[in-house]
């Protein structure tokens, strides 16, 4: 009984995904992402040596209306500077059909903000996401969040 007990931790320590930093969501209310709703995500960084890739997890509904998304990512570093920056992610492919994985009434999307980035700095820093598309109003949207796990070494 004490080996499989051992075998099972030893496999579920196995199932954790390596060099993960972050891995948070957030629900919008009532599925309707407002322009003024931004999604806040404390991030720690210890290591400046490295770089970091970060990725938009998004669940729409499936009657999300659009063929992509328009957003703003924000970087907050420990010291307090903000860079921002806007990004474009295309949700269907050319016939219109989702890329995502669909789960229900739901798309769900995990899509590459940056890849090997480096950070400028060791500590608590803060990813925020906003919508910035035309409408102000942004139905079909039910959560949105990040995931960040380490890079490569930075030489």
């Amino acid at each position: 009984m004490k080996y499989i007990f051992i075998a099972l931790v030893l496999v579920l320590a196995a199932c954790t995904e390596k060099g993960k930093i972050a891995d948070q969501m957030m629900e919008v209310p009532n599925a309707k992402w407002t322009y003024d709703q931004f999604a806040e995500f404390p991030v720690t960084i210890n290591n400046s040596a490295i770089t970091y890739n970060c990725y938009l997890k998004l669940r729409v509904q499936k009657s999300y209306r659009y063929r992509n998304i328009y957003m703003l990512y924000h970087i907050r570093n420990p010291s307090g500077k903000v860079t921002r920056q806007t990004i474009n992610f295309y949700l269907t492919d050319d016939l219109g059909r989702p890329t995502g994985r669909s789960v229900g009434n739901s798309v769900d999307y995990v899509l590459p903000i940056f890849t090997n980035k480096k950070m400028d700095g060791v500590g608590q820093f803060v990813i925020a996401l906003e919508q910035n598309m035309r409408d102000s109003v942004v139905n079909g949207v039910e959560s949105i969040g990040i995931k960040v796990n380490e890079g490569i070494p930075v030489f």
